[in-house]
């Protein structure tokens, strides 16, 4: 046994059990399977009811639960069938087909599963949860959280390591983490994180019990303490939580700010929705109730504010602006057809709808929505809502409560609307009545209602008798009742109607309609619908609506965007994570290279090995050929290399060439044909090696193939040392060691090479030039809003912004965006990629995507209610950043004439025909 291999011998001696042996190794033991799953159910659950807070209520959290044990029951089940594989595949098929009829069954639409799970994403993704769990996001989680179990199990068992399938949920669970909503983020990831430290405790169980050092009695006593300890580190975790040290506040306030309401397409007359009442009523889809120095906002959204209903609307709802009603005393029935959106039209002051599902109420605007997909078309329901008030009614009413005083928000009135005010009466129904009668017998309506902005002074152009739009005596009106002491707000939706049957009105677009809505205590939200007695006659030929009438507005609200150096203890997480995703690549090429180096040592030791043995001879190459075999064997974590090659045949299924193959080894190495091999027994053994290397690795689950090529075990313990191994633990660990840091520092080294900011001595920052922008590019112009301007000077905080102009793209009367031209403090250079990175992070929630206009490069994000566009300018120490609305068109074109103008060239090359035409090809968004 102790014989070397030299080339004028022909004998090799290879360390494995005689044949003729009666002892044999005693059988190794796994963990066991029932207990891997265990870990990796529990380890899979702590993503799953992260995942699943992320959702509102509690059937997500059932959902995800009911997939963790579809996941990993079906790999629990393929340990105990005769075709693993096949019982594995099975599951993830039943998981795809349970997660399409979790989606599609109580969808209540048509869509399909695709359009199910596009809705889904299209509906802002996981940006501001708690989320609607749409059928769309049934699907997705269920699916996910069922396949990561199984593959968490499946890898477990592989590579019979219980503690691996801990640490494989472990990114998923950080992930989950730090998407959770406010109200939730404590508590859920406080289980997730005792749910992980108990699949840590069990996974240590199995290893226990794989060694044999466990009992029953044991486990249950150390189970119990590690109960027990969970409690306490819950408890410590919860307490540590509260005093913000583990979960500090976020950054920024969930609630949507208030905004300039997305322009409606262009509209085409169809059916929106059929309503039946016994009077006709405005039908109200919102408002705008913020007055911001010119114009008209929505109101803040908070999605945590919305309450669930099922019937009669609950009063004294927290930031409720009805105040105390009277009982119901008008009703709507309301039949969709083809009306967009999750908004249903609604009443004034709603006092229960009956008959829609999932209906959400929203306390500040009265709104109804539904917090599932779109209503499909014949969606139905009911709305109650008091009586219209009487005259009587409204100048008895008592001074407004102080829930409605954010209502009397605005401007000092002009001079000329304080004299007025001064005539009016002092009873507020009576005075909002005088100050109407004197607005409404001047101002003459014409146009058809484009939204702009109404400063004060527009007011008083209008009392004076100037030609206004309906939008423009709208919105002076609200101004006017506010100027009068009376809260009040523009309410937009739908006004008249065709009427098909007595009682019964179809509406369309161009019944669309805004109104005063003022507030009276005892009455609510009173609509006011005024027409002017004069109107300027139209010749136009399109649809408009004989009562007052006007689409929300069509232009974007002016938000300048002023970079600052930040300085908190945030900052070092935002710094990590850049450093981090800077090494990813390096990180991620060095892992799957530790990961995968066994397989490249394997192939050397194979080409050495086929290179010794033929220098030597005729059994060193059959030994070689079966080396390869065996190997195989340990690495699939079949059979150690100690037995031998008829015994290994017993081990596996019944199969004759093995049997040959084993007999011919057999009788080569150690039996009658020592010294009488012939060369076509050499070949057949070379042969029949690779056949049933070829067979029994194909056999074999894709994870077990897999954790074969990444295995060491072959080269930890080879079948046989007589040949070259190509390999020493000892220096090989060391090996192993040194590249890890080798792979680490390059990573590091990497990303401070890509991240470093350039000199700010080499470039200086260039002024910006005047005009920093064209006066006009076609049809728009680029008006200078000087006091918007003043936001990069005035800013509380450290800017980096050294100068910056801020410009109004008008069209005509319409504002279809703005263009912000920012020139950087030059310590700070945009070529930096870290710089580069940080300015985009901060804008569109890092969500700009790198893009091309024809040969220039931007960066693009496509909102619901603005699209924007950015480009760094060439000196490195410049940016423009256009945000214009999605229905203008001929944004890309506008954008490259911009940055045409800052290059230096001039009008002759600004107009559409001189701008390139954006290239598919190349990136770009077209």
């Amino acid at each position: 046994m102790t014989a070397t291999l030299t080339p004028p011998v022909p004998d090799i001696e290879v360390p494995a059990l005689q044949p003729e042996a009666t002892a044999s190794p005693p059988a190794e033991r796994r963990a066991p399977a029932g207990l891997t799953c265990w870990a990796a159910a529990l380890s899979t659950m702590a993503f799953a009811w992260l995942a699943a807070s992320v959702f509102e209520g509690w059937f997500a959290r059932a959902v995800g639960l009911v997939a963790t044990g579809v996941g990993v029951g079906s790999v629990y089940l393929s340990t105990r069938a005769r075709r693993p594989s096949v019982v594995q595949y099975g599951g993830a098929l039943v998981t795809l087909v349970l997660g399409s009829a979790l989606a599609v069954t109580f969808s209540g639409e048509d869509t399909g599963l695709l359009g199910l799970v596009g809705e889904a994403l299209r509906g802002g993704g996981l940006s501001q949860p708690p989320l609607a769990f749409d059928p769309g996001w049934r699907f997705i989680l269920f699916v996910t959280v069922a396949l990561l179990g199984a593959a968490c199990a499946a890898l477990a068992l592989s590579f019979d390591k219980p503690r691996s399938a801990a640490l494989l949920t472990l990114p998923f669970v950080v992930g989950g983490a730090l998407l959770q909503p406010p109200e939730s983020e404590i508590g859920a990831t406080v289980l997730a994180l005792l749910l992980l430290v108990g699949s840590l405790a069990i996974s240590m169980g199995a290893d226990l019990a794989s060694q044999g050092a466990s009992s029953g009695a044991f486990e249950i006593r150390r189970l119990a303490r590690g109960a027990a300890a969970l409690g306490l580190l819950g408890a410590a975790v919860f307490a540590t939580a509260q005093i913000g040290f583990l979960f500090p506040p976020p950054a920024a306030a969930s609630v949507v700010p208030p905004m300039r309401p997305p322009a409606p397409p262009p509209p085409v007359d169809r059916v929106l929705f059929t309503v039946s009442a016994d009077r006709q009523l405005p039908w109200r889809l919102g408002t705008l109730d913020v007055y911001d120095k010119t114009a008209w906002l929505t109101p803040p959204f908070d999605a945590s504010a919305l309450i669930a209903v099922d019937g009669e609307i609950p009063p004294n709802l927290e930031g409720d602006t009805r105040g105390p009603l009277p009982g119901p005393g008008v009703s709507a029935h309301v039949e969709l057809a083809d009306l967009e959106g999750k908004t249903l039209p609604s009443l004034a002051n709603p006092l229960a709808v009956r008959g829609a599902a999932e209906v959400t109420f929203e306390p500040r605007t009265q709104m109804l929505r539904v917090a599932g997909v779109s209503p499909p078309a014949g969606t139905s329901y009911e709305v109650s809502a008091p009586a219209p008030p009487t005259g009587e009614a409204l100048s008895a009413a008592p001074p407004p409560g102080p829930h409605a005083l954010p209502f009397l928000e605005v401007p000092p009135p002009p001079a000329e609307i304080t004299a007025l005010l001064a005539e009016a009466p002092l009873e507020s129904f009576a005075r909002l009545q005088f100050v109407r009668g004197e607005y409404f017998a001047n101002v003459v309506a014409a146009g058809a209602g484009n939204p702009v902005d109404v400063p004060p002074r527009r007011v008083v152009e209008m009392l004076a008798g100037k030609e206004a739009s309906p939008y423009e005596i709208t919105a002076g009106e609200v101004l006017l009742a506010r100027w009068a002491g009376v809260p009040a707000r523009l309410g937009y939706g739908w006004f008249g109607g065709e009427e098909k049957a007595p009682g019964t009105w179809e509406i369309r677009p161009k019944h669309g309609a805004t109104w005063l809505e003022a507030y009276f205590e005892g009455s609510g939200w009173v609509p006011i619908v005024g027409t002017p007695p004069r109107a300027k006659p139209s010749t136009a030929s399109g649809q408009r609506n004989e009562d007052p009438s006007v689409r929300p507005t069509d232009e974007l609200a002016l938000l300048v965007y002023v970079p600052i150096e930040l300085s908190s203890v945030r900052l070092a997480y935002v710094l990590a994570r850049h450093y981090l995703l800077a090494s990813l690549p390096w990180l991620a090429g060095g892992g799957l290279a530790l990961a995968f180096y066994p397989a490249f040592v394997r192939a050397l030791r194979r080409t050495a090995r086929r290179r010794a043995a033929a220098r030597i001879g005729y059994r060193a190459r059959i030994a070689a050929a079966y080396a390869e075999l065996r190997d195989l064997v340990t690495d699939l974590n079949i059979a150690s290399p100690g037995i031998s090659p008829l015994e290994l045949v017993e081990r596996v299924e019944p199969d004759d060439e093995h049997r040959e193959l084993a007999w011919l080894v057999t009788r080569s190495l150690w039996g009658d044909l020592q010294r009488d091999i012939q060369s076509t027994d050499v070949e057949g053994a070379e042969t029949m090696s690779r056949s049933v290397a070829r067979r029994l690795r194909s056999a074999q689950p894709a994870l077990s193939r897999l954790a074969a090529v990444t295995s060491r075990a072959s080269l930890k313990n080879p079948w046989t040392e007589e040949l070259p191994t190509f390999w020493r633990p000892a220096r090989a660990r060391r090996t192993v060691r040194l590249a890890g840091l080798a792979v680490g520092a390059a990573a590091l080294g990497g990303a401070l090479i890509l991240s470093w900011p350039s000199d700010p001595a080499r470039s200086a920052s260039v002024p910006l030039s005047d005009p920093a922008a064209p006066e006009a590019v076609d049809d728009i112009r680029f008006v200078r809003e000087a006091e918007a301007e003043t936001s990069f000077r005035d800013s509380a905080a450290r800017p980096i912004a050294v100068e910056g102009r801020v410009f109004s793209l008008r069209q005509g009367d319409i504002v279809q965006g703005s263009l912000q031209v920012v020139r950087l403090d030059p310590r700070f250079d945009t070529r930096s990629p870290r710089v580069r990175d940080q300015v985009l992070s901060a804008l569109g929630d890092a969500r700009l995507r790198p893009a091309r206009i024809g040969e220039e490069r931007i960066f693009r994000l496509e909102q619901a209610e603005q699209t924007l566009m950015l480009a760094f300018g060439p000196g490195g120490h410049s940016y423009y950043l256009m945000a214009v609305r999605p229905q203008y068109l001929e944004a890309e074109r506008l954008f490259a004439s911009v940055l045409a103008f800052g290059r230096g060239e001039r009008a002759e090359r600004l107009s559409p025909a001189g701008v390139p035409v954006p290239d598919p090809r190349r990136g770009s968004a077209w």
